[in-house]
């Protein structure tokens, strides 16, 4: 475990499965409370569609266990991991920031 990049990937899969089991918690009763406060209004369609589909953050968990593996056999160059790795964390950011606008939308009706 020579390489940065993989001690990098291997924080971000850490961060991932965090991140995983949190936004499972957070939306279990999310839709509830937020209709409750909401007084029987509808959800936006981009907050259902988020509440739906929480897999995202597993993705990043596969793809940060790959760039774990491609580091440590060391087969592609450094600079082709670390392409790997800006590209994950752009992906990583623009979901999490869609996902906070997507909990926090209803709040703006």
């Amino acid at each position: 475990m020579k390489r940065l990049t993989t001690y990098y990937f291997l924080l971000l899969t850490g961060f991932n499965v965090l991140f995983a089991y949190y936004l499972t918690f957070v939306t279990a009763n999310y839709k509830v409370v937020i209709q409750d406060a909401l007084e029987g209004q509808a959800l936006p369609l981009y907050t259902e569609w988020f509440c739906q589909y929480l897999w995202w953050p597993w993705v990043g968990v596969v793809v940060g266990v790959i760039g774990v593996v491609l580091s440590l056999v060391g087969k592609p160059k450094d600079n082709v991991l670390k392409t790997l790795l800006i590209v994950f964390l752009i992906a990583e950011v623009w979901f999490m920031f869609a996902t906070v606008v997507a909990f926090h939308f209803p709040w703006y009706r």
